[in-house]
């Protein structure tokens, strides 16, 4: 059985092109470590929406949202950090990303403040979702038809076994 989607490639690669278009680091929510310098971004995946049309395990199409948060202590650099970051996803650059690498941008919600009071100060924040459309590359590797065998003969290799039965 070959491994399901891989999101820690996917998000190397967006998180490499936030960081050549805004200049500003990304991380995953909750990682573990010492708070970064603001302003920074943060992200959190929800890995697997279904897609009704489809109910296949190989080369399934499916959804995934992408919480990102811009995190600053000024809001409205959080407002214009937010908002760029949520522009980049509408851009040719992230259209070439996803050819490359079977992802498509279905929209972006709208940037909004989500404020933290930090016990005497306030982190300044803004998010927003987008959708991707990805495609899996899983394949359930069972036996088919073609790797069946009899009498430890494997059927699949057919001339061989057209001589064995008498040439059909």
């Amino acid at each position: 059985m070959d491994k399901p989607y891989d999101f820690k490639a996917l998000m190397i690669k967006i998180i490499a092109l936030i960081k050549q278009e805004t200049g500003i680091d990304c991380f995953i929510e909750g990682g573990m470590g010492p708070q970064q310098p603001y302003p920074f971004f943060t992200y959190q995946v929800k890995p697997y929406i279904p897609i009704d049309i489809t109910d296949n395990v190989d080369y399934e199409e499916f959804e995934a949202e992408i919480n990102f948060t811009a995190h600053s202590k000024s809001a409205n650099e959080s407002y214009t950090f937010g908002n760029q970051l949520r522009k980049i996803f509408e851009t040719q650059s992230m259209d070439y990303l996803g050819d490359e690498n079977d992802f498509g941008v279905v929209g972006t919600s709208e940037v909004e403040s989500s404020d933290n009071v930090i016990t005497i100060q306030v982190e300044r924040r803004t998010e927003f979702t987008v959708r991707l459309r990805l495609l899996d590359t899983f394949q359930d590797k069972i036996n088919t038809i073609d790797d069946v065998g009899i009498n430890g003969t494997n059927l699949s290799e057919k001339d061989d076994y057209k001589k064995r039965i008498g040439g059909i």
